[in-house]
């Protein structure tokens, strides 16, 4: 009896000691950066509205990163534009240029001919005296984009309400991203870096 007591001793202590040496190999580098850049600037579209809005954002596009603008109204007044705040949401995502009309979840997304350097996306919108957007154009690098969105100029692209601006980038390595807003109202220009 004594000695299975101590062979039953000597193989708890083994185990014990064998499980205390397992070497888990280190996780692998990552390959693209995990970054978030997230700025926000108060907006004025005066005491009328806004009548004209231009809005053009310069980024290095790849398939792993993320460069978005938004525009919305700041309901709870903390100074952040919260997703559910938003109603204009449009960039670069994974490869793809979009915009977004955040209040319906609908997304419109247009692949990017390959190109070299930097890529911009640019957005003109014109309203008539109800500020009801009735002008709507969109470039980038290579000429005239969502057409079809443009021709409807849907309401999402312009509002009198908004107050606020969001410039979101992720996994982006340049640290030369732009943001240039034009309105009747107001002009700013950010630069992330």
């Amino acid at each position: 009896m004594k000695f299975s007591l101590i062979l039953l001793f000597l193989l708890v202590t083994v185990t014990a000691n064998a499980v205390s040496r397992i070497v888990v190999p280190s996780l692998p580098l990552v390959g693209f950066s995990d970054i978030e850049e997230t700025t926000n600037v108060a907006f004025v579209t005066s005491g009328t509205g806004i009548q004209a809005l231009e809005v053009r954002i310069e980024y290095t596009g790849t398939d792993s990163n993320c460069v978005e603008i938004a525009f919305g109204r700041d309901a709870d007044g903390n100074g952040d534009l919260a997703a559910e705040e938003m109603r204009l949401l449009f960039g670069w995502r994974g490869g793809r240029r979009f915009v977004e009309d955040v209040a319906l979840d609908e997304r419109t997304y247009e692949d990017a001919a390959p190109a070299s350097g930097r890529r911009f996306l640019s957005l003109s919108v014109r309203t008539d005296w109800k500020r009801v957007p009735r002008k709507a154009t969109f470039t980038c690098e290579s000429g005239p984009c969502f057409v079809s969105l443009a021709a409807d100029a849907p309401r999402f692209l312009c509002d009198s309400s908004w107050n606020l601006v969001k410039v979101v980038r992720r996994g982006a390595f340049d640290a030369n991203e732009r943001c240039v807003v034009r309105s009747d109202a107001q002009k700013f220009v950010l630069m992330v870096r």
